[in-house]
């Protein structure tokens, strides 16, 4: 008994000692051919660094891992083709054994100042079905290509998720349009990313957008900043009747511990999802999978900003103005629709925000941004409606990017300051025109108008037929807009 208890261990510790072996090795080079020490290096759930000589070494379950892929330094370019980051290498079926190595450009320029144009769920279908793939095609990516010929920084664009709706075919289409914006851009899957045909596995759901564009949770470093991507949709679940879940799965908040464990305290973070990770307008998401793992290891930073969409509204929340979850360090910003409201995908979503994007300043630590309206310029930041429009006794104006760290609304007559608007909550006139224009019965459902929770107004003095709005946002940038009737 005595010498099988001995046998028995002894298989087990070199059963543990053989698990550690490395299976996956490589090195990561400059153009150049010289080593790059530091650079992190992951199979999307342990991470590694590389030694002086740029090698690295991981032990993988190659059963279950499907990439291996770097976090670029700072000091490097990340990799792209036609528009999608290339900083991975696949691993194939059946293998045993993986070498994957790296070559990294460095830059010429650094990019401790860059731009990035921020979008939320483009949602496109095939062409000549809803007029989503068109709507994008047509008004935001030429858009996006003007804005981009007049940016002089380094500039990335970030897509939220729900890049498709439901349809993997669609995949070559939406690549085909980001491409043409001539800047590489991250992705992030959304629910409508995964296959809907094999939703009760999620492993099987983001097969499609593995194939197209790469790893669902990966790692960059752009300047002083650390940008994660993650894949916060779960699509386990028991039987097709049930919904997915939000959060992160084991899986990837291990790899995300891994991940930040490289990273110095005193960076900013930029974390994205696509549903809020942290506060929408609706709710908190403290119920979210995994919530107390990635809240305390995201803030051990110096600043986290969490990004996503999914919501098809923009709203900006503000954790150190915040009364039940005062959190210094944190702001959650949740990314409207860039191609208008669901299944109509025209110029406005159904809260009366127009078509666009957000456009995002990096600066050193310095985070700043504005919403970005396709046609219009930077001033458009809102929309006034008289008492003769809203059939009653106020002038409205809807400000979409409105959160509670710009200045109040200020009703201003014949160049004075009469008083502050006061928040409401309304359906916005012009999107309540566009919707009396569809006549489909299930382009009506999905499309509903919403009350915009961005909506202000005032009820001027008798006599009063015009007057001025002014507001200044939360970077100190002040906009007008003058109403008459």
């Amino acid at each position: 008994m005595k010498r099988l208890i001995i046998y028995a261990w002894a298989t087990l510790l070199c059963c543990a000692a053989y698990a550690q072996v490395p299976n996956v090795t490589g090195r990561v080079t400059s153009t150049g051919g010289l080593p790059i020490e530091g650079v992190v290096v992951s199979d999307g759930f342990n991470c590694t660094q590389t030694d002086a000589d740029g090698r690295y070494a991981l032990t993988s379950d190659l059963e279950l891992r499907r990439f291996v892929f770097v976090s670029v330094p700072a000091e490097y370019e990340i990799p792209a083709r036609h528009g999608c980051p290339q900083f991975f290498r696949r691993i194939d079926r059946f293998q045993k054994e993986v070498k994957a190595d790296f070559v990294l450009e460095p830059r010429l320029v650094p990019a401790v100042h860059h731009t990035l144009l921020v979008q939320g769920d483009p949602q496109i279908k095939n062409y000549g079905v809803d007029g989503s793939a068109e709507a994008y095609r047509s008004v935001v990516i030429p858009d996006m290509i003007r804005m981009r010929s007049t940016i002089t920084t380094p500039c990335y664009g970030i897509n939220l998720g729900d890049l498709v709706y439901n349809d993997m075919n669609v995949y070559n289409a939406y690549i085909d349009n980001t491409g043409r914006v001539n800047t590489t851009t991250f992705n992030v899957i959304g629910n409508h990313d995964h296959d809907q045909t094999t939703i009760l596995s999620d492993s099987l759901g983001t097969v499609y957008f593995e194939m197209y564009l790469g790893p669902t949770c990966y790692s960059a470093n752009i300047g002083d900043m650390h940008y994660v991507f993650v894949d916060n949709i779960l699509y386990g679940r028991d039987d097709a009747t049930k919904s997915y879940e939000l959060g992160l799965s084991d899986e990837i908040a291990h790899w995300l511990r891994q991940d930040l464990s490289y990273v110095p305290k005193d960076k900013t973070i930029m974390i994205c999802a696509h549903s809020q990770m942290f506060k929408k307008h609706s709710s908190f998401s403290t119920r979210n999978k995994n919530y107390p793992v990635y809240r305390d290891e995201l803030l051990k930073f110096k600043n986290v900003y969490s990004w996503a969409g999914h919501n098809h509204h923009t709203y900006i929340y503000n954790y150190n103005r915040s009364e039940q979850m005062k959190i210094d360090n944190l702001t959650a910003v949740t990314v409207t629709r860039s191609t208008g409201s669901l299944r109509l995908n025209k110029h406005l979503n159904n809260d009366g925000t127009p078509q666009g994007y957000m456009i995002v300043d990096v600066d050193g630590g310095d985070v700043s941004w504005y919403y970005h309206s396709c046609g219009k310029d930077r001033n458009h930041q809102m929309r006034l409606y008289s008492p003769v429009r809203t059939g009653s006794d106020y002038v409205l104006a809807n400000v979409w990017t409105w959160d509670d760290a710009w200045g109040p609304v200020e009703w201003w007559v014949d160049g004075v300051k009469v008083g502050e608007m006061e928040p409401c909550e309304e359906f916005d006139p012009d999107y309540v025109d566009l919707y009396a224009t569809v006549t489909n019965k299930t382009t009506r459902k999905y499309c509903q108008p919403a009350k915009s929770f961005h909506m202000f107004r005032i009820r001027p003095e008798p006599g009063v037929k015009a007057g001025e709005v002014r507001v200044t946002d939360r970077f100190g940038t002040t906009y007008v807009e003058r109403v008459s009737w």
